[in-house]
């Protein structure tokens, strides 16, 4: 493919092939695994290959090639840059396919654009340590990400913050992910849909005590032998690192590496920054389609509910604002504008008579 400029150009065109069976778990979420292996195939992505990308993969990253590869295969929407033993990471947090669709338990978020960017950034150690006390995710760190994807989307614990598993409630879109109370994107489940632009021999994610995270397979397509309670194994070739699989806990089991646990989460980690008030689940919904590039261009999303169709369009305004028009399943009709670290404003505009949501 010839190059063009380094552009993030991503397109949905079609399904991968079958999945492998590898699966890593509890017994009791084998139902939900097949539901996985089903409802969230990887999707093909088409990607402008970025110049650094041939560059890192060639050898040119030294000892964290594998590292910067996985992240230059986004650029320029994902950025890095080394301070002391510590990669940093910015992007946006929203990913390059599409999102929301399919979710059945909604609490009414839409994505919007995230500032991880300057001492907001995410952080992975270059030289992670092996923890002399290793630590599940069971049950801990429900708060805030565990890992962080190629794409610059953090993956969270696969249980909410309730401690139930995302996946196995309707939470999770076609690819893994939903919105958070501040309307930050994030994974609660392994972005195997990576892989159609990452391909094998690269990760497609890294956990946030510095270790990779690969998908079901080894780089050179061979099952993972001897994995531990934690999705992880050492091999001569790679050192020791994770797997992703379709059933809990899909992505790293806990943590391997050193990391500090604070307020339920490992710290640091970026602040998501919201604009709205966070809202409540929306009982009998269900989102049909989205549309548009948040921050970019108008965004619409769409839903049901109980059968009755409903949507929220959203778009950025000047003075970092957002102009959002709300079309309730009861006909109702409702224009809000919100301002990073403020709440709405305006609105009111009803149709026949109804109420306000």
């Amino acid at each position: 493919m010839k190059r063009a400029s380094p552009r993030l150009l991503a397109l949905l065109i079609g399904l991968t092939g079958s999945l492998h069976a590898h699966v890593i778990g509890d017994a009791s979420h084998d139902a939900s695994a097949r539901l996985f292996a089903r409802e969230f195939a990887p999707v093909r992505v088409a990607l402008y290959r970025h110049a650094a990308a041939d560059r890192l993969e060639g050898g040119g990253g030294g000892s964290h090639s594998p590292l910067l590869a996985m992240f230059g295969r986004f650029a320029p929407a994902v950025r890095v840059r080394t301070e002391g033993d510590v990669l940093l990471i910015e992007s946006n947090g929203l990913p390059a396919h599409g999102m929301m669709v399919g979710i059945t338990a909604w609490q009414q978020q839409v994505p919007l654009p995230q500032p991880y960017t300057g001492d907001n950034a995410w952080r992975i150690p270059l030289h992670p340590r092996p923890s002399s006390n290793p630590v599940s995710i069971k049950d801990r760190f429900l708060r805030g990400a565990i890992a962080l994807a190629a794409n610059g989307v953090p993956i969270f614990n696969p249980q909410n913050n309730r401690g139930e598993i995302s996946a196995e409630i309707g939470e999770l879109d076609q690819w893994g992910g939903h919105c958070g109370r501040a309307d930050d994107y994030h994974y609660h489940a392994a972005p195997l849909h990576l892989q159609a632009v990452l391909g094998e021999r690269l990760p497609i994610a890294y956990a946030l005590d510095g270790y990779a995270i690969y998908g079901l397979n080894e780089p050179d397509g061979s099952a993972p032998q001897g994995l531990d309670a934690f999705n992880g194994h050492e091999t001569p070739a790679l050192g020791y690192h994770y797997h992703a699989s379709l059933k809990y806990p899909y992505v790293n089991g806990g943590f391997r590496g050193v990391v500090v646990e604070r307020d339920g989460q490992v710290d640091p980690q970026p602040r998501a920054q919201g604009v709205r008030p966070a809202l409540t689940g929306l009982r009998g919904a269900k989102i049909t389609a989205f549309e548009g590039t948040p921050g970019a261009t108008p965004s619409k999303l769409t839903y049901t509910v109980n059968g009755n169709p409903a949507s929220i369009s959203y778009t950025a305004e000047a003075g970092r604002a957002w102009k959002f028009h709300f079309v309730a399943a009861d006909g109702t009709v409702r224009d809000e504008t919100y301002r990073a670290g403020g709440g709405g404003k305006g609105g009111g505009k009803k149709k026949d008579g109804g109420k306000r949501e």
